[in-house]
């Protein structure tokens, strides 16, 4: 049969759309690819050291995206979502990829509507975690203009997937959901199993725990640190290991770090671990060193945990401001003092007076002569640590950082050389 009489190749979309969809899709997924990068590079910097200041999303709003960073849907299984998010563009990319090559090879209109089905699936449950996350933020009162920009471009790629489709063939067979399967799982994927190791390493190991900074470039151990006696303070003053927390009542990642400190008090004892907490609001009501006021009423947190520490209950006063959620009235803090057993109306004479307000700022003083920029800031047996670092890692700062060494530590967990020591009330 000669070439003439051959059939033509049959199945090409004749719609514009069938060139303008893919490119459309490329567009968006593009973009959502550079924004969940971003904001994945903003979510470990504020993992690691709680700082809202540094980051892309810091450029655009005060909050740095705190509340999208340190909710809960903040990461699953440990990866941030907008890692995730990120290995869902690129598929995205990869499935415009090839709804452009089945076009090229004039495959049939069936298979290039297994691409937009797909496409418009993929929309559809981005749609859906969107509103999800939305509810999360609004909830917070705070706005993330990163995740506003990814809602849309959600939006969009549901608009465009299902009005690929409608327009198109409109039908598909379960063959043709075949190859944008393998296609979009093998992109976003490999994507995901590449680079979730860095990632996580990043997470674990890249905090900027440099020993002491520029106070001691070195990475000597710091001289011994003295602090007031009336810094709060709970263990024997001879425990084996020291650890000291500059931190901020308001501060989430603070919380967290304070939380699994009091872990460790607990499972190593008084003789194995004394705590002591140092001031360092992130707010420039009373701290001139920030620039701005990153947790609004973190003075008056700080304030009242001062006043808290005159009535011997600063660590359950601690406990109970790092619980509450939003920003800290000043009823808000003398309701906490109440419900922590504080003699109220003393509480509330120390809250406002001069003598309290001189104390923050020699806390402040303090922790920032000892170069403590970010919190949390912990000094373990002499070493500087930045962020909230989590609980298996601070064990093995405490093992390595000990006076005694691991190989000298008492089954109780103090050192061989400690001898028996009175157990300190936490104070």
């Amino acid at each position: 049969m000669s070439r003439t009489a051959q059939a033509e190749p049959s199945g090409e979309d004749p719609r514009p759309l069938g060139f303008i969809a893919p490119i459309a899709l490329v567009a968006l997924c593009t973009l959502g690819v550079v924004i969940s990068g971003l904001s994945t590079r903003d979510h470990v910097r504020f993992r690691v050291s709680g700082d809202i200041q540094a980051g892309a999303c810091a450029a655009l709003i005060d909050s740095g995206c705190k509340a999208a960073h340190s909710s809960e849907a903040a990461e699953l299984l440990g990866v941030p979502i907008s890692h995730f998010g990120s290995a869902f563009y690129l598929a995205g990319v990869g499935l415009a990829v090839l709804a452009l090559i089945l076009r090229k090879r004039r495959a049939s209109p069936q298979a290039v509507a297994g691409v937009a089905s797909i496409v418009a699936l993929m929309g559809l449950g981005a749609v859906a975690y969107s509103a999800f996350l939305a509810s999360l933020l609004i909830r917070a009162g705070e706005a993330c203009p990163f995740c506003i920009v990814l809602y849309g471009v959600n939006v969009a790629m549901l608009v465009v997937g299902v009005v690929w489709w409608v327009r198109g063939q409109r039908r598909f067979s379960l063959r043709s959901l075949l190859a944008p399967v393998l296609v979009a799982g093998a992109v976003g994927g490999g994507f995901f199993a590449v680079t979730t190791p860095f990632l996580m390493h990043a997470l674990a190991e890249i905090t900027p725990w440099t020993v002491a900074g520029a106070v001691n470039p070195g990475g000597k151990m710091l001289p011994p640190f003295a602090l007031p006696e009336r810094i709060p303070s709970k263990g024997a003053p001879k425990a084996a290991d020291d650890l000291i927390e500059f931190s901020d009542l308001e501060c989430p990642h603070c919380e967290s770090l304070h939380r699994t400190v009091a872990f460790l008090f607990v499972e190593r004892g008084p003789v194995g671990l004394r705590v002591r907490f140092v001031n360092y609001p992130l707010d420039s009501e009373c701290n001139p060193h920030v620039g701005r006021s990153l947790h609004p009423t973190a003075c008056l947190s700080a304030r009242g945990g001062i006043c808290a520490q005159e009535q011997g209950r600063f660590w359950p006063f601690a406990e109970a401001t790092f619980a509450l959620e939003g920003p800290r009235s000043r009823g808000v803090v003398l309701e906490t003092s109440r419900r922590v057993g504080l003699d109220v109306e003393r509480f509330a004479v120390c809250l406002d007076s001069a003598a309290t307000a001189k104390t923050l700022a020699e806390d402040i003083a303090l922790a920032h002569g000892a170069g403590v920029r970010a919190t949390p800031t912990v000094l373990i047996n002499g070493w500087t640590f930045e962020g909230a670092i989590p609980r298996a890692r601070l064990q093995r700062v405490l093992d390595d950082t000990s006076p005694c060494g691991c190989e000298r530590r008492s089954s109780d967990g103090t050192c061989g050389s400690v001898g028996n020591l009175e157990k300190e009330p936490a104070r």
